[in-house]
């Protein structure tokens, strides 16, 4: 009998169609090294290594987010490091211009600070239009 073959992509079309002429039309035929077991026994190793493969693409995707997941938290705590850094070096010039020469701050951080609201109190008072004042200053 022809094993059921688990993964039908993991066998090449040539192979497979031979898979079948030998589990059909030659199910009896033997020759030296060639025969149906022989044929299956092949088709099951890759089948087994194609899972194998799959299995290991599957951990290193996880590895490959492990690791983004790492440098993203290296990335914020060598930001906040480095804010620490600033405020401590505020007396030392030597010092500041060293953390000034290492940049603003993580990469992807550039484009959350674009729409940035400014921090702080807003005014009380509106400024008054310079329009308003000529006019004061006339009467």
């Amino acid at each position: 009998m022809p094993t059921a073959p688990s993964a039908p992509s993991a066998l090449p079309p040539f192979a497979r169609d031979v898979l079948e002429l030998y589990a059909t039309a030659l199910a009896e035929v033997r020759f030296p090294d060639v025969d149906l077991g022989t044929l299956e026994s092949c088709a099951d190793a890759l089948r087994e290594a194609q899972e194998e493969v799959e299995r290991l693409d599957a951990e290193l995707q996880a590895a490959q987010e492990r690791v983004q997941e790492r440098t993203s938290a290296l990335l914020a705590r060598a930001d906040r490091a480095l804010s620490y850094a600033r405020i401590y070096a505020e007396d030392n010039a030597d010092l500041s211009a060293r953390i000034g020469a290492i940049g603003g701050s993580a990469p992807g951080d550039e484009a959350a600070s674009v729409g940035a609201r400014k921090r702080g109190r807003p005014r009380k008072v509106a400024p008054v239009p310079e329009a308003q004042l000529d006019m004061a200053a006339e009467d």
